[in-house]
């Protein structure tokens, strides 16, 4: 099967022109949790990061960088879909609810990795800087809209994805 798998990769999925996908993938909180340490390994920003999701799209984030001395208590509120639009890569935005200043403050001296941007109280995460291989950057590529919606507990990523003709 991985022989097949990756044909297909290779062959830019010509083999399965015209698919059309729209699939829900529900993700605990704790999934998510392990996603963001794995991301995060090696950053020199960043110590930890854990995450609390609750209904209608809001998000506790616990925060410790090396610039402070103690963590950091962020509410933020996640855009319903992400921007596929956006120049180079897609963006996931949010938005901070509490600790403006502080995102005013951390924008000026940069205070996040790369693919983190701070513009005010919004939050963009390039999502295109987690892909570092050629076949991950393919299969991201087949992804033509992602919506995000939470409940307590977990987050609900409803995709579509196309393969052209």
């Amino acid at each position: 099967m991985e022989a097949i798998f990756q044909k297909i990769i290779a062959t830019n999925f010509s083999d399965v022109a015209g698919l059309t996908a729209d699939t829900s993938i529900p993700m605990s909180q704790s999934i998510i949790n392990e996603i963001i340490a794995a991301a995060l390994q090696g950053n020199k920003t960043i110590q930890s990061c854990r995450v609390s999701i609750h209904e209608q799209n809001r998000v506790s984030v616990r925060l410790k960088t090396n610039l402070l001395a103690w963590s950091l208590h962020l509410k933020v509120k996640l855009d319903r879909s992400v921007d596929f639009a956006s120049f180079s890569s897609p963006k996931l935005r949010m938005w901070l609810e509490n600790n403006r200043l502080l995102g005013s403050l951390g924008s000026f001296f940069n205070a996040l990795p790369e693919w983190a941007k701070l513009y005010g109280s919004q939050v963009v995460i390039d999502l295109g800087s987690f892909l570092h291989t050629p076949e991950q950057k393919r299969l991201f590529a087949l992804m033509k809209s992602l919506q995000i919606r939470t409940g307590e507990g977990k987050a609900v990523f409803d995709v579509k994805i196309e393969v052209d003709e």
